[in-house]
Parts: structure tokens; C-alpha cells; sequence
């Protein structure tokens, strides 16, 4: 193997070493975040959502049929 190929594998190991420890770091930075924020309950859609602006038009078919498979609300 010659000396620039040997560099090229040590630097590819090396940026893929790196990479994977950036990606360990933002998960745990990340993680608080999504904690703190998924700690409310939702238990109707935001304002503005599609599902709050037209309650007066009927459920499709397919619309009743995930209702029905997701089960009625606590």
C-alpha cells in the first residue's frame, strides 16, 4: 500500500470518528429539548391546524375508518 493511500484511509477513519461523535453529542443535547417540550399534553389539534378549520364538513370515509381504528378519546 502506498503512503497516500494509507493517508486517505486514516483520514476517512478519522472524519467518520469525528462525524459519529458530533451526531453522539447533538443527541444528547437534543434529547433535554425534546423532553422539555413533549411534556404537555395535547389533546386538541394547535390553532389553525386543518382538522380546526372546517368542524362543519363531514368526516370521509376513510377519515371514520381511522377514527374507528384509533378508538374513541380519552
Amino acid at each position: 500500500m502506498t503512503i497516500a493511500r494509507r493517508l486517505l484511509r486514516l483520514s476517512r477513519a478519522l472524519a467518520t470518528t469525528v462525524w459519529q461523535s458530533m451526531v453522539a453529542v447533538g443527541a444528547v443535547q437534543l434529547a433535554g429539548e425534546t423532553a422539555r417540550a413533549d411534556s404537555r399534553l395535547v389533546d386538541a389539534p394547535a390553532p389553525g391546524h386543518p382538522e380546526r378549520l372546517r368542524p362543519d364538513v363531514p368526516l370521509t370515509a376513510l377519515e371514520r375508518a381511522l377514527l374507528k381504528d384509533i378508538g374513541p378519546a380519552r
